[in-house]
């Protein structure tokens, strides 16, 4: 219960810092910081969730379920700021198909966002079978979105 009720927290606090983070984004330059370094933050959870399943890292379930967790949450973060005109332009590897077709964006977001949710849950769960499973799952969602909408 004490989980759920956490889970409850986190994506209200979520929620309200998402206007707040759009608020904020008086150029285009902000947008594009903010959401470089929130996926700098995916990247490197990821990252180390992915040196577990590789095994290049002793499986630590309790580190597992924390860095999913984070991962699922910061995978909430960056689509909005993906949205604002001009931000395919400068320090970006956005591409402006982005812009131009947002709704098969957002889907893409979502995507990502519900394999994210289900790697958490999977850690959750303490049994790496279920981690290294969902981690594929997790990675092609990733990858589709990269593959589309990311310029290399």
């Amino acid at each position: 219960m004490q989980r759920i009720f956490g889970w409850v927290v986190s994506g209200a606090v979520v929620i309200s810092l998402f206007g707040v983070a759009y608020a904020q984004f008086a150029k285009p330059e902000q947008a594009i910081a903010y959401r470089r370094a929130t996926m700098t933050l995916i990247g490197d959870h990821f990252g180390r969730i992915g040196a577990v399943v590789k095994g290049d890292k002793q499986y630590d379930p309790k580190e597992t379920e924390q860095n999913a967790t984070l991962l699922a949450t910061l995978a909430t973060l960056p689509w909005d700021a993906f949205t604002i005109a001009d931000t395919d332009k400068g320090e970006t590897h956005m591409k402006p198909e982005v812009l131009k077709d947002k709704e098969a964006f957002r889907k893409a977001a979502d995507d990502m966002q519900m394999e994210t949710a289900k790697l958490a849950e999977a850690a959750d769960k303490g049994e790496l079978a279920a981690v290294k499973s969902q981690f594929g799952a997790t990675a092609k969602s990733c990858k589709a979105c990269h593959d589309r909408y990311r310029s290399h």
